[in-house]
């Protein structure tokens, strides 16, 4: 018969394997907060801060969601036409 081995050595493999787990669970933990520290700037390059509109400042109205009756969407405008912003609205 084999001989088992003792619960000392049996719980120093159980305390090493949930060292290395506990270990491997924050090394993922500090990369996914830099995952997410990426995707935020990546995210807010091409976003403009509203606080930065002021009033009397040009923008375009974008064509994204208003359906016209066009028989294709590729051949109508991306952008109507400038407005100019006449008062903030909070």
């Amino acid at each position: 018969m084999e001989e088992e081995p003792n619960y000392k050595d049996r719980i120093a493999k159980i305390r090493k394997i949930s060292w290395k787990t506990t270990r491997k669970l924050r090394g993922s933990k500090e990369v996914n907060k830099n995952n997410k520290k990426a995707m935020k700037k990546q995210f807010d390059k091409k976003r403009k801060n509203f606080q930065e509109l002021k009033i009397r400042d040009d923008i375009w109205l974008e064509a994204k969601n208003i359906h016209l009756n066009r028989p294709l969407k590729k051949l109508d405008q991306k952008r109507y036409r400038l407005f100019r912003i006449t008062k903030n609205i909070e």
